[in-house]
């Protein structure tokens, strides 16, 4: 991968502090729907690659495979670790959840996003319930962020605002070197 690596980091498992790589978290549903963060993983260090990129990537991929109540708190307050310190966003809606089709926690975890200057990609399947309400509310409040309808498109949107943040990288640490050499 041109030295880059892809590493993932699981629910609960250590969120690193050191910012040797670039992040993104996986966001969107979670239960009762196909397994789209693996899949996601896939392409995503596949068009990493194929973009030429040079610096690794730390993905945050969480799953509700804790299910005692006791971890239930600490499996939120990793995610919002890992959300917080995370470069990228990606949100993937998929449909099919009969239990609960609007991922309701999902759905707050974009709201949120979407009210700072994180970059966040954004994609919803088709048949997905609240589509139309995710458009309308990302019109409003990030105008112009497409809302994707495959998740090829929506990782193509994470390795887009990766490279920024990978140039942007660059730059502070030639500028911090320059300063430094003064």
């Amino acid at each position: 991968m041109n030295g880059s690596i892809l590493r993932v980091v699981g629910s609960l498992e250590e969120v690193p502090s050191a910012r040797d790589a670039l992040t993104v978290f996986l966001a969107g549903g979670m239960r009762n729907c196909p397994d789209w963060r693996q899949w996601a993983i896939e392409a995503l260090a596949d068009q990493w690659h194929r973009a030429g990129a040079d610096r690794p990537v730390t993905v945050f991929s969480p799953s509700r495979v804790v299910s005692a109540r006791a971890f239930s708190h600490e499996l939120v307050r990793w995610e919002h670790d890992a959300l917080r310190t995370s470069d990228v966003v990606l949100f993937w809606f998929p449909r099919g959840n009969e239990k609960a089709p609007e991922q309701p926690i999902a759905l707050y975890e974009l709201g949120v996003a979407a009210a700072t200057y994180k970059p966040i990609a954004v994609g919803t399947e088709p048949g997905y319930v609240r589509r139309d309400d995710v458009g309308a509310q990302l019109r409003l409040i990030r105008p112009g962020l497409p809302v994707r309808c495959d998740l090829s498109s929506t990782v193509g949107d994470v390795v887009r605002a990766l490279r920024r943040a990978e140039k942007a990288l660059g730059e502070a640490f030639s500028a911090a070197g320059t300063l430094q050499a003064v």
